[in-house]
């Protein structure tokens, strides 16, 4: 069972739509990544920040908060539309400190030492050049400047993705398949690579791991099957989708611990500086 791996232009904006649909509408409800970026890349008030695969918001609208009205954010992502999404998320939470770029990784449209700090959630599995993705972070970052890039780990270490995949494919009947370009990054040691070969200095990785409490699981359910599986809930009929939601359900019970159900999720975080000092 395969969510896709087409990762262009067009796939963003084929997804856009259900992306947008179920995201937040202002502080991110789901913001355990988006704070450790924040502490682990020291962004403070003043800092100036490029986020890179912004999507609808995260951790952009996170980094906004954070500054406390001093600085500057700017979200960038390779679709617009997930762009307006995160405008309007900025509006109401009133946000000032945030402006937006559709532009792709691998050509950023902005001056050399232009920002602070670059981050960039989930992004950097995409590109078809990850290493001149990574450069061009470190072009536009001012001399002291750092990077934070956040990947998901490996996939049999994420139960929000292979729990959900396999109950799919057990429900319809069709083999799982290989996972996803998601976590084509997750082996220990290869953002390091990366950052090394695109020039930082002092780079390092570092492990995230955290568990997400779910209060409303068939919320958190029915997103995920409308992010990464619509052409699966369109052919099925409401009798097929209720027993596939059933099948879901049990599948997720091994992760209740007192009522709730707890999500473990596996991330790597790859931090690197640019040489010299801030002005």
């Amino acid at each position: 069972m395969q969510a896709g791996n087409r990762t262009g232009a067009d796939h963003w904006k084929d997804r856009s739509a259900a992306w947008t649909a179920t995201a937040a509408e202002g502080q991110s409800t789901d913001d355990g990544f988006n704070r450790m970026i924040i502490e682990h890349a020291a962004i403070a008030p003043g800092d100036s920040v490029l986020d890179i695969g912004s999507g609808t918001g995260d951790p952009a609208i996170s980094i906004g908060l954070a500054l406390k009205g001093s600085g500057g954010v700017v979200a960038c992502d390779l679709t617009p539309d997930m762009l307006v999404h995160t405008r309007g998320r900025a509006g109401n939470v009133g946000l000032n400190v945030i402006d937006y770029a559709a532009a792709d990784m691998m050509a950023l449209p902005f001056a050399d030492d232009s920002f602070d700090c670059v981050t960039c959630r989930f992004g950097l599995m995409f590109p078809a050049d990850r290493i001149a993705a990574a450069r061009e972070a470190l072009r536009v970052l001012r001399p002291g400047g750092r990077v934070a890039y956040v990947v998901w780990g490996p996939y049999e270490e994420n139960p929000p993705f292979f729990v959900l995949r396999r109950a799919i494919a057990d429900a319809v009947g069709e083999a799982e398949g290989p996972p996803s370009q998601r976590h084509s990054l997750g082996q220990p040691g290869q953002l390091l690579r990366i950052l090394d070969a695109a020039g930082f200095s002092n780079t390092e990785e570092r492990e995230l791991r955290y568990r997400r409490p779910v209060d409303d699981l068939d919320d958190y359910v029915g997103r995920g099957l409308r992010r990464g599986y619509p052409d699966l809930l369109d052919r099925l009929d409401e009798a097929a989708r209720a027993a596939m939601m059933e099948k879901l359900r049990g599948a997720f019970e091994p992760y209740r611990d007192g009522g709730t159900v707890f999500m473990p999720n596996y991330a790597r975080l790859g931090l690197g500086w640019k040489e010299g000092t801030l002005g």
